[in-house]
């Protein structure tokens, strides 16, 4: 799947509203499952369907899914 830069950095704002030390946008790899957006402070993995739903329908991301994202954030060591 081919995704627009832009997706990354609407959905990394949504995220910072809930936690603003998840840093800004970094880059992005492709993984098994999803993205693995890098950013200033670690990474945050977020699943196909949910980069999808933002980029097709963003108003039907609710914040339980949004908080879920959050829980797979690592700094950097």
């Amino acid at each position: 799947m081919q995704v627009a830069v832009y997706i990354f950095y609407e959905l990394l704002i949504r995220l910072q509203e809930l936690d603003p030390e998840i840093g800004e946008y970094s880059s992005y790899r492709k993984t098994s499952s999803g993205i693995s957006l890098q950013t200033t402070a670690g990474h945050i993995e977020v699943p196909d369907d949910l980069i999808s739903r933002q980029f097709n329908s963003p108003e039907f991301i609710n914040s339980s899914e949004l908080l879920s994202v959050l829980n797979t954030f690592k700094p950097h060591r």
